[in-house]
């Protein structure tokens, strides 16, 4: 299959851009490109050679071994990657007969696994080349049952809906949504205020470090405000715990619960407590 199934992970990160469908052609070294624009031709010649077949294997070839030149002549190629793919390429003969669905589902199996470990960052990029080999899937090997028109239909237009900013907990029996969100970064620190939108005074804080993860490390600076202020209790019996899972750019989530308790001795019992930001 000329090595097409080795190279599929490196096309779906090249590929991880939004770009027009239409196959590229002629030399892209022009000296003139930007390490950007290059990157960009690059990433269009990966999402048509996806789609190569016995008909525009040559064609389809030649024009990502010119993209793939045209970026180590703007951008350079340290680790050597790109001459890598390059040699894997050879000199775009195809000498080998090539199982359009076999490859087509390669590439789909490829663009799956990098779209499900997608962050906010990418997500677009990854999931927009997920539907093109979907699509290409679906052209090669056809979709008797719908599942793959399915799994399109599922991914909508690959833009990322914003998780709605809240913190919620049960206090007792009563249920509390703290849905005015502010985080604050002062240095490598997020501050988190949650405030109710509801006629109370209800406020929640926290710190957390960016980019840490992990249990308790919200404890020593959690305060929850309702009738009075409440901070985590470890007397050992159901001590307030916590669990950050998430926390990168933009992106903070975990959960908490256990007993609190205010400066009279007075405890609180918290369950079901969730932390959904995106900033």
């Amino acid at each position: 299959m000329k090595k097409l199934s080795a190279l599929f992970c490196l096309l779906i990160l090249l590929s991880a851009f939004t770009c027009e469908d239409e196959p590229l052609e002629g030399d892209f070294v022009t000296g003139e490109n930007t390490c950007e624009e290059a990157t960009l031709n690059t990433a269009e010649a990966a999402l048509n050679f996806i789609s190569v077949n016995e008909d525009t294997y040559t064609q389809l070839c030649n024009a990502y071994r010119n993209a793939l030149e045209a970026q180590i002549v703007a951008c350079g190629d340290d680790d050597g990657s790109l001459q890598d793919v390059i040699d894997a390429l050879g000199d775009c003969t195809n000498s080998n007969p090539i199982d359009d669905c076999t490859t087509a589902t390669e590439a789909a199996d490829a663009a799956e696994a990098a779209f499900d470990d997608a962050t906010t960052d990418n997500y677009t990029q990854l999931c927009t080349a997920y539907k093109a080999a979907l699509e290409n899937q679906i052209f090669e090997c056809g979709d008797e049952d719908g599942s793959i028109q399915s799994m399109i239909d599922a991914l909508g237009d690959c833009t990322q809906t914003a998780t709605q900013v809240e913190i919620s907990l049960t206090a007792g029996t009563l249920p509390i949504e703290f849905d005015i969100v502010d985080v604050v970064v002062d240095g490598d620190i997020l501050k988190i205020t949650g405030e109710t939108s509801a006629q109370n005074n209800y406020t929640i804080y926290f710190e957390v470090g960016q980019g840490q993860t992990g249990v308790d490390i919200i404890n020593p600076t959690f305060e929850l405000t309702l009738t009075s202020v409440f901070f985590p209790s470890t007397q050992g019996f159901d001590d307030f715990t916590s669990n950050i899972t998430v926390n990168e750019t933009g992106v903070l989530t975990g959960t908490f619960g256990g007993i609190v308790t205010n400066s009279g001795g007075g405890d609180l019992s918290l369950t079901s407590g969730m932390i959904n930001i995106t900033y």
